[in-house]
């Protein structure tokens, strides 16, 4: 019978820029006891560009993680669920503008983000999933990076046993990241970009983020997101159903 290697405490890493780099190093200085990392990406269907950022962003990570800590990067592990992303931030985009007066996909976009590493985080015995999320960047600040939206998608994976980290939610200035990242980062890497960026600006490219009431929060994306991380653990598949009872059950009846 064939054994699954010994890799040791296993953390899995949510892989894009250069702010998830960065989150992975800072947790792994501060949690020495992890050997290996399992890196991942999500595809969403919005985004477009050049995948070669991520792939040089890995190279990097490999080499910090193996020279800082003595710590191993597997594979990366790609996956995603385009029925999953309809369900939450398509769908029912109508509904949700009209119960709560604004509404933007950013949120709901990046929950399912996190929603996608519930599986592998549970099957490699993770001790955590690390996000490059943070609070304010400069002095701006993005709806789905807000505290409501990073507490809400901490308490949804929590649910299900998972532990969703944010080792540079307070970072708020690029020269810290880049600190955390070191003098070996080649930066510049490309990102890929997504089709529904700024859709929440103005003509100008002004204006603030709609701020979503706290409803918005605890009565659609904590009961929905802990509904869908148990369809998404369990093999279930049936989002939009799943997503209309929750909006029903909170009074929706657009």
């Amino acid at each position: 019978m064939n054994k699954r290697p010994d890799i040791g405490t296993v953390a899995v890493a949510e892989i894009s820029g250069a702010d998830s780099i960065a989150a992975t190093l800072r947790f792994c200085e501060q949690n020495r006891g992890v050997r290996t990392v399992l890196p991942t990406y999500v595809h969403t269907g919005t985004e477009f560009g050049d995948f070669g950022g991520i792939k040089g962003n890995l190279a990097f990570l490999g080499e910090e993680l193996q020279a800082r800590f003595g710590m191993a990067l597997l594979p990366l592990k790609e996956s995603g669920k385009p029925r999953l992303w309809q369900a939450l931030n398509g769908r029912f985009g109508s509904v949700l503008a009209a119960r709560h007066g604004a509404w933007v996909p950013c949120v709901g976009c990046h929950l399912y983000l996190h929603l996608m590493r519930v599986h592998v985080a549970r099957t490699a015995g993770a001790v955590a999933v690390i996000s490059g999320e943070r609070e304010w960047h400069g002095t701006s600040q993005k709806p789905n990076q807000d505290a409501l939206a990073l507490d809400a998608y901490a308490t949804v994976l929590a649910d299900v046993g998972v532990r969703l980290e944010y080792p540079v939610r307070d970072v708020a200035e690029a020269t810290a990241i880049e600190a955390i990242l070191g003098e070996r980062w080649p930066g510049g890497s490309p990102q890929l970009e997504c089709v529904l960026s700024g859709n929440y600006r103005g003509l100008d490219g002004g204006g603030r983020a709609p701020a979503l009431p706290g409803a918005f929060f605890e009565e659609f994306l904590v009961p929905v997101g802990i509904r869908l991380a148990d369809a998404v653990a369990n093999g279930r598949t049936n989002y939009d159903d799943i997503v209309a009872g929750v909006l029903r059950e909170a009074g929706a009846t657009l």
